[in-house]
């Protein structure tokens, strides 16, 4: 057997805690730095796709995971005056609340894995006596600002999501582009059917605007996006502050994920839009596939061979999905966000359902609020 690697990885978000679960799987000694190691306060929800469940499955957290999910059937999504535009099957994708999966992860990160807490001002300390540094810290990475050349930081787009729970039952699951903004509804985790009272998971997307508190940021939302439709009035009559998030949305620029001994896992190497709602599930993909690499790569007696040999190999399995779903997830926030040419953006969309399916847009068509 070639002997275990010396690994440091920062940052303990979904990339690092599964990384550190599936390195330490295999042996490797891991050390996970993160500065506070908290599971998130607002638990909005996570889709979850069957690759990505795959890849939780090799961790051993999939049935975890899926005690506490929704499974929606399906969803809709409505033009700005209301009619359904598309339904759209789930298949078996899931709905987890990132508190949930952060928290199932960190308890299933094995006890060998040296956790240390401590804020990182410079990364080059902890290329010293590692064999591997992993950056895992999330869309302003430190660790690609600093190893990477050219333009490495993070790119705003322009708007503000507020997310959030409400204690109500989700009145539809669908989203709305309502030109110039959207919002989400969702059934939340344990609420596998719609029709039940287990919670509302919902998230908006509107052009930038910030205030000192997230009340005044929540009103601000219910005038703009307000009395448009009555399950969205519904559910920001429930929303309350404690139970939302605000903050940009930031992408990363196009990179590719290795540089000598140091690698980029999740939102440090792809952070993307929630658009298409891939990026849990990259960051998970990459973590089983960066240890897949290491083990099919192994090179007996030899750490930097291996090393090198299996960076590769993670170099080409994951730089074009990773900036595929960032440029795709970027591209539907634009179509999504779209102002003066909604009602072009509407009809054709709409035109495009009927042509799929006539009588399935038919009866949703019905069910507009």
């Amino acid at each position: 057997m070639p002997p275990p690697l010396r690994i440091r990885v920062l940052g303990a978000g979904v990339a690092g805690l599964s990384a550190s679960i599936a390195l330490a799987a295999d042996g490797h000694h891991v050390e996970l730095i993160d500065e506070l190691f908290e599971v998130p306060s607002v638990g909005t929800a996570l889709g979850i796709f069957a690759s990505a469940q795959r890849a939780m499955d090799q961790l051993g957290v999939l049935d975890a995971v899926q005690r506490v999910s929704a499974s929606p059937r399906s969803g809709t999504v409505h033009g700005r005056d209301g009619r359904v535009l598309a339904t759209l099957p789930a298949g078996d994708a899931l709905l987890v609340a990132r508190s949930d999966l952060v928290r199932i992860l960190q308890e299933a990160v094995p006890e060998q894995v040296r956790r240390t807490q401590r804020r990182i001002a410079d990364v080059r300390p902890l290329r010293e006596d590692a064999d591997l540094l992993l950056g895992a810290d999330g869309v302003h990475s430190l660790v690609r600002r600093s190893g990477w050349p050219g333009r490495t930081a993070a790119r705003s787009h322009g708007v503000t999501v507020l997310r959030g729970t409400a204690g109500i039952a989700p009145p539809e699951v669908s989203e709305t582009w309502g030109g110039g903004w959207l919002f989400g509804i969702t059934p939340l985790a344990n609420s596998h059917d719609p029709a039940d009272s287990g919670g509302t998971n919902w998230f908006a997307c509107i052009p930038e605007h910030r205030t000192a508190s997230v009340q005044a940021d929540l009103e601000h939302l219910r005038t703009r996006v307000g009395n448009r439709r009555t399950p969205i009035d519904a559910v920001l009559a429930a929303a309350r502050p404690e139970a939302t998030s605000v903050h940009g949305i930031h992408t990363a620029p196009l990179v590719t994920p290795v540089r000598e001994n140091v690698v980029l896992l999740g939102d440090a190497a792809h952070a993307m839009a929630p658009n298409l709602g891939h990026g849990a599930n990259t960051a998970l993909e990459d973590a089983v596939a960066l240890a897949d690499a290491l083990r099919t790569e192994s090179a007996r007696d030899d750490p930097s061979r291996t090393v090198r040999s299996a960076l590769r190999t993670y170099a080409l399995r994951r730089t074009l999905p990773g900036q595929g779903w960032r440029i795709g997830s970027g591209a539907l926030l634009r179509v999504a966000m779209m102002q003066e040419r909604a009602a072009l953006r509407d009809g054709l969309l709409s035109g495009l359902g009927r042509l799929a399916s006539p009588e399935e847009v038919s009866s949703a068509s019905g069910r507009v609020s």
